[in-house]
């Protein structure tokens, strides 16, 4: 009975196809070797992959990871609360900034040291007299203008800072409500004894404030300056 290749059809006489060579053993042998050769390929290929892949972290690791995302909050924190973004900051900032804010005829910057309820009167009687913000500054201390001459600068020294307890925080507290129509948290308050040299072009004066201070939230605002005294007045 007669044999045909199943490659090609041809009709074979022995073992293998003459005419492809279907059947030869060398010929398989090149086949396997080339189809092993190609899977040796991809496991290779494979294992590179997987090398290169995800590995899976030590204990060890995370932990140092931890640490070093704990120190950057830390870090990130003690330079917001430095800026008394939060934390309270420098309770002294917002006295500085008011005495600069006179003798900078700013605005913005005086209101800015004053609670949210302050600062709203104050833009109220602006909207009411259609005064500017520089006019009222001005008018507002012309009496330093009178004295000093035109234009002056000040030198802010904060001394002595006194913490008031906690009925004298309630009644400031209450005295607050009743005169702005704001119920407010004081959540720590001072009375900080400031001195300011007032420089100007026809004298200098040095001035003495009891500057009330109080945290509202984060922040430090100015609550309340009694009247300034000369140093002539102190000594008596």
């Amino acid at each position: 009975m007669a044999k045909y290749c199943k490659s090609c059809g041809e009709e074979m006489k022995g073992s293998f196809c003459e005419k492809c060579g279907y059947g030869k053993p060398q010929e398989r042998a090149k086949a396997f070797d080339k189809y092993k050769s190609n899977r040796q390929i991809k496991e290779e290929k494979l294992k590179r992959s997987k090398k290169g892949g995800k590995k899976k972290a030590s204990p060890a690791s995370i932990a140092v990871l931890v640490i070093v995302a704990l120190l950057v909050i830390v870090l990130i924190l003690f330079g917001l609360n430095k800026a008394g973004i939060i934390g309270g900051g420098d309770k002294t900032e917002p006295i500085k900034a008011y005495f600069e804010a006179i003798a900078e005829n700013d605005y913005d910057k005086y209101v800015s040291t004053m609670p949210d309820a302050i600062a709203e009167t104050y833009d109220e009687y602006l909207k009411t007299f259609s005064m500017s913000k520089e006019d009222f500054v001005k008018q507002s201390y012309s009496d330093y203008y009178m004295l000093l001459g035109s234009s002056f600068t000040v030198e802010v020294n904060c001394g002595e800072q006194t913490q008031l307890g906690g009925s004298e925080i309630e009644d400031a507290e209450k005295s607050y409500q009743q005169n702005f129509g704001e119920k407010v948290n004081f959540k720590d308050a001072y009375i900080v004894n400031t001195e300011v040299v007032f420089k100007g072009s026809e004298t200098t004066e040095t001035y003495y404030y009891d500057v009330y201070v109080a945290r509202i939230g984060f922040s430090w605002y100015i609550v309340n300056i009694e009247d300034y005294y000369t140093s002539d007045e102190l000594a008596k």
